[in-house]
């Protein structure tokens, strides 16, 4: 206990009680009274000093200050989770409890249940009224706005570890104190290795990289090696799979999480299939992925027999384009019109045929024949041999009609008649001049499905202008599809006679355009706002059925892990692309949903768009055991793709405490990992601060601005007077 002085606010009385000093000392330096007088008269002027002024007497005590205690309860669902002794939150609110007192008595506390979201409690006192949320624990947003209050000296997070949001640590940093992690929940896992997480593209470009990545947790596996591998679908090779990529970790830990990330190279275009496989100690888990190989650029060669109005404008469309690389060549003329000039006086360039079907061939995607002769070049064998292994590659084949192709150009029993949908007819001329209308075969075709509906698809088609010229054929091959046929005209052996017709050869396809005069399309049809958009449409429309693109799936669940937290909502993700594989606009998308619990009976569930192309699938009410989740897109009313995922839900409390997020989540809070079930309350408070030494005033007291010291102080002052007068004194 200790007293001090407080003087209150100075001003008119400060001048006063100075102006009181100043007369007593003049007047005691000129006085002859006596010494005991002169002291009697000080502490009068004193008093009334005092008076004036009214300091405060303070009275101070010493305390000691509690370091705060900010305790983080997750009341996420994955609480309500089995523990050695009932659920993960019976075992945080018994193991609070019992350490009430130590707490209390060490360190002023207070506690906040987070989810998605912060709720302060009351006190300790009321952890008996509170219970786990159905929302899940996610660090990101419930810890974003920092804590609540003065500034705690240290913070505890008391959790199973089955948190949303990955890693934590920008999370923890707005808390601005050290933060240790309290795990709740079994310890024990299913022994071997699973994905926690994994990462792929949606699609790739052709001869590109396909970054992958896994998040790889080894339980029970301390002291052993783990293999992933990186493989991908073949069936040349032993078991289906060829192995691409390979990682070994050694684990050191019973429980260790690790990251294997791969680049493989995207050989084919469509869809490539992967896999991943992490195989340890006699056991293996493997999870399957698909990835979309599409081409960054079309790289086109076109050669023309002869100039024509079908090269100028299909020439002209394909350049239009800055994702397709064009080279084109077109015969000025042929090798029997007569010239008075030698050949190199005549051409602009030199006919490049070795290196058109040579050299060059396999740098392209698509190779365009129209109505060109290979006998009126006398084209060695050996040059169609190379565009038929260019084909089965994986190449893609255009072969567009006029009176120099077919079999007038010389294909009979020739390697690129191996290769067309049709057997070449053997009349001469096997080429017929003649207005007729175009006939789609299938107005739902891909190639001939263009608009929106297939009511404006008809409508399209049938305003046309005829085409001029078509081929005559002798048969159509096996396996050949027919896109539309001559409306009157048969093949040799009776049956439809092509005009437009395709198929595949190897790993390749070949497209048959029995005419050159599609430009009729793009002229005459000028004036009808509807088929003047038929000519642009279906030559990209054929483009990308030949390079593949058209049968690429342009809908995609991400990939989902092994380890699913058990807790509702189950979030899957879905993307849908555009025919350029930017994301579809949700005002030309309609997506559909269906999921099937293991009881069966699939049900549509709503998806919600997240961001542009990327729909968020909520399910909820799981039951244990595998799902399946299969979405179809329609885009501006045309069926759009498909894809499909499955899993495997596990009920809330079989999946242990995630120690791996724990550990990282109190390393990156800069504080210490706990185990519940066997750390003791005083390990738990050891890295507190002591309490801090802190003065209050216990009271004030104000004796001066009482009437009894101005009574005092008039007492004194009279006492002097009498007593001077007394002693004879003026």
């Amino acid at each position: 206990m200790s007293w001090s002085l407080e003087s209150g606010p100075l001003g008119p009385a400060a001048a006063g009680a100075a102006a009181i000093a100043a007369a007593f000392a003049w007047h005691a330096a000129r006085s002859r009274a006596p010494r005991a007088l002169l002291a009697l008269r000080g502490l009068g002027a004193a008093a009334l000093a005092l008076a004036l002024l009214r300091p405060t007497l303070a009275r101070a005590r010493t305390t000691f200050a509690k370091p705060r205690l900010l305790i983080l309860l997750d009341a996420g669902a994955s609480m309500r989770g089995r523990a050695a002794k009932g659920s993960r939150w019976d075992q945080a609110v018994a193991w609070l409890s019992r350490a009430r007192p130590a707490l209390e008595s060490r360190a002023d506390v207070s506690v906040e249940l987070v989810t998605d979201r912060r709720r302060p409690l009351a006190g300790l006192d009321k952890l008996a009224d509170a219970a786990p949320d159905a929302a899940a624990f996610a660090p990101s947003e419930a810890l974003a706005s920092g804590a609540s209050g003065p500034a705690p000296s240290r913070v505890w997070l008391i959790s199973d570890g089955a948190a949303d949001g990955g890693d934590p640590a920008q999370a923890l940093a707005g808390l601005g104190a050290p933060l240790d992690a309290l795990g709740v929940g079994p310890e024990r896992r299913e022994r071997g290795a699973a994905f926690a997480s994994l990462r792929t593209p949606d699609f790739a470009f052709l001869h590109g990289e396909v970054p992958v990545s896994a998040e790889i947790e080894a339980s029970g596996l301390a002291g052993k090696s783990v293999t992933v591998t990186l493989s991908r679908a073949d069936e040349a090779a032993p078991g289906g799979w060829r192995e691409a990529a390979r990682d070994v970790r050694r684990v050191d830990a019973d429980l260790e999480t690790f990251t294997s990330s791969f680049t493989a190279t995207a050989e084919r275009l469509g869809a490539e299939r992967w896999r991943l496989e992490a195989r340890a100690d006699g056991a293996s888990r493997a999870r399957d992925f698909g990835v979309q190989v599409v081409r960054q650029k079309y790289r086109i060669m076109y050669l023309a027999g002869r100039p024509s109005s079908e090269y100028a404008f299909l020439r002209d469309f394909l350049k239009s384009d800055p994702n397709r690389e064009l080279v084109s060549f077109v015969i000025l003329r042929n090798p029997e019109n007569p010239a008075p000039a030698t050949d190199d006086e005549l051409s602009l360039i030199p006919f490049p045929v070795d290196d058109i079907f040579r050299r060059t061939l396999p740098q392209f995607d698509l190779f365009i024949l129209e109505n060109f002769s290979a006998a009126r070049f006398n084209l060695p064998p050996q040059y169609l041999e190379s565009l038929k292994s260019f084909v089965a590659a994986g190449g893609a084949l255009l072969i567009m009609g006029g009176e120099n192709a077919f079999a007038a150009g010389g294909y009979r029993g020739s390697a690129l008649e191996e290769l067309m949908p049709v057997a070449l007819s053997s009349r001469v001329p096997d080429f017929e001049f003649g207005l007729f209308p175009f006939k789609p075969v299938s107005y739902e075709h891909p190639m001939i499905a263009l608009f929106d509906t297939t009511e404006e698809s008809r409508r399209a088609w049938e305003s046309l202008p005829p085409l001029d010229g078509w081929a005559r054929f002798a048969a159509t091959r096996p396996g050949t599809q027919i896109v539309a046929a001559h409306p009157t005209e048969k093949s040799d052996d009776g049956g439809p006679l092509p005009i437009v017709a395709s198929r595949a050869y190897g790993r390749g396809k070949v497209m048959l355009v029995s005419t050159d005069s599609t430009w009729r399309w793009k002229l005459g049809a000028a004036a009808d706002p509807l088929a003047s958009g038929v000519y642009e449409r279906f030559w990209n429309r054929a483009v990308q059925y030949l390079t593949g693109s058209l049968d690429l799936s342009k809908v995609k669940f991400a990939p989902i892990p092994d380890r699913i937290p058990a807790r509702e909502p189950f979030t899957a993700s879905v993307r849908v692309f555009d025919e350029d594989f930017s994301p579809a606009k949700s005002a030309d998308t309609r997506l559909t949903v269906t999921w099937t619990p293991p009881s069966g009976g699939a049900r549509e569930v709503p998806a919600r768009e997240t961001e542009p192309g990327v729909y968020a699938v909520d399910l909820t009410g799981l039951a244990p055991g595998p799902q399946r989740l299969r979405a179809s897109a329609r885009v501006r009313g045309r069926a759009w793709g498909e894809d499909e995922a499955r899993f495997v839900w596990q009920a809330a409390g079989e999946a242990p405490m995630d120690r791996a997020w724990l550990q990282r989540a109190a390393q990156q809070g800069g504080g210490r990992f706990l185990d519940l079930s066997s750390a003791s309350v005083d390990d738990a408070l050891a890295p507190l601060p002591a309490p801090r030494a802190e003065s209050e005033v216990a009271s004030r007291e104000r004796p001066f601005a009482s009437p009894w010291w101005l009574a005092l102080s008039g007492s004194l002052l009279l006492a002097e007077w009498a007593w001077r007068r007394r002693l004879g004194l003026a």
